[in-house]
């Protein structure tokens, strides 16, 4: 099926060019791991929330769960996650996110403010082709900069697999120690080139934690196509994997806002989940082959854990 064309939005997808790649290859490293792990061992970033979704303190070895393929590891040590975060925020500029601008920039001013200490920050968008507004920084006033030129575009439709792709090749090439992406989008078309399959594979490769926000009362009325008139498309049932299974298979969150206006308050939530992480050491045989699955689990009832692997050097 052909997709529609929508008030000036041509129905073809657009080469993209590996710019964010480059944006997040731009800044210095950082440290690679934090000092809690040994030779040998490996260690994962925990998020763990109670039951009304604030993050928990205070636990120990004994709380925590390791499993790789089933099989349950050793946990050797548990220390509040200390390594510096590159952050990577993708922004939808798109036509169906037209009404929310103003709610986007107060949202990513909390973000910045609970978040620029110590950590690095990126602000991409992808409404029409990716584009980058602040390359990898350390300078919260560089962020603010590119905050106050987030301007949707009423004819455009969203590149979101595609800007996923790039900020985890981008994250990959630089072995970054503690990748995380943060993407707000909304629910009108999206024209990507790449597909589900190729965004969780990348994600998997680059060992960064996606978290999903998608805005469902943010939207243009030009980009609400009448499903019984189009049907749902291929890129569109593909976008709608990525944010259920990008999310549960890096260690990251989704979040669905009714209201464009509680954005605010879910990044502040979101970045306070984020600023107090775990890092969980735990032992894996020296010659087992490296696992297709991790998972990090609670051994009590009322306490949930997403976990996402730390990178070895060089690895």
């Amino acid at each position: 099926m052909s997709r529609p064309s929508i008030h000036g939005v041509r129905s073809r997808r657009v080469p993209f060019a590996p710019l964010v790649a480059a944006a997040i290859l731009a800044a210095p490293l950082a440290p690679t791991r934090s000092a809690v792990a040994q030779s040998g061992n490996e260690s994962m970033f925990v998020s763990v929330l109670d039951s009304s979704g604030a993050p928990v303190a205070g636990l120990t070895t004994t709380d925590f769960i390791v499993e790789e393929d089933g099989t349950e590891r050793e946990v050797l040590g548990v220390q509040p996650a200390v390594a510096p975060m590159q952050i990577a925020v993708l922004v939808d500029t798109s036509g169906s996110v037209t009404d929310a601008t103003g709610d986007l920039r107060r949202g990513l001013e909390a973000l910045v403010d609970r978040l620029s200490d110590g950590n690095e920050l990126a602000l991409l968008t992808f409404g029409g082709t990716p584009r980058i507004l602040v390359e990898s920084t350390a300078r919260p006033d560089r962020f603010r900069d590119g905050i106050g030129q987030v301007f949707p575009a009423s004819n455009s439709a969203a590149y979101l697999l595609d800007a996923l792709v790039e900020t985890a090749r981008g994250f990959e090439r630089r072995e970054s120690a503690r990748p995380v992406i943060i993407a707000i989008t909304g629910e009108g078309p999206d024209y990507s080139n790449r597909d589900s399959a190729q965004v969780l594979d990348a994600l998997k490769d680059s060992r960064a934690a996606a978290h999903m926000i998608v805005l469902r009362g943010a939207q243009n009325p030009a980009f609400n196509t009448d499903p019984t008139e189009f049907g749902v498309s291929d890129g569109d049932r593909e976008r709608d994997l990525v944010l259920d299974q990008g999310p549960r298979t890096s260690g990251g969150q989704r979040h669905d806002l009714l209201l464009s206006a509680r954005l605010h308050e879910t990044l502040d939530e979101l970045a306070a989940v984020l600023i107090n992480q775990y890092e969980v050491v735990y032992s894996r045989p020296a010659s087992l082959i490296p696992p297709e699955a991790i998972t990090v689990r609670m051994r009590r009832d009322d306490l949930s854990a997403r976990g996402t692997p730390v990178r070895r050097t060089g690895g």
